[in-house]
């Protein structure tokens, strides 16, 4: 193709990086398995992986708590502070935390 000579050639694309192969070709496990191993070695990889592995563990229980709220609700002592549930929920409808 021609092009404006102020501008230079139009078309000509040149690829850079080699042609993705398409799901269910034969190797497609081999290519996940190197395509993991080398994404890891770029920072935004690392960080997304890091961040997929904590969205994929449970969340930390404090287990002594928990067992010590279901003592005081079943002996009917434990009182709820409704201000501060009420203070809680309206933090939470505004989009703060604290």
């Amino acid at each position: 193709m021609s092009g404006d000579s102020k501008i230079g050639p139009v078309g000509g694309v040149i690829r850079t990086t080699p042609v993705r192969k398409i799901a269910g070709s034969a190797d497609t496990a081999n290519a996940a398995a190197s395509r993991t191993a080398t994404s890891d070695t770029v920072p935004g990889a690392r960080l997304i992986r890091l961040a997929s592995d904590l969205a994929a563990q449970a969340p930390p229980v404090d287990t002594a708590r928990v067992a010590a709220l279901r003592t005081a609700i079943a002996e009917g002592t434990y009182t709820a502070d409704a201000k501060n549930i009420a203070l809680a929920m309206l933090r939470f409808a505004q989009g703060r935390t604290a």
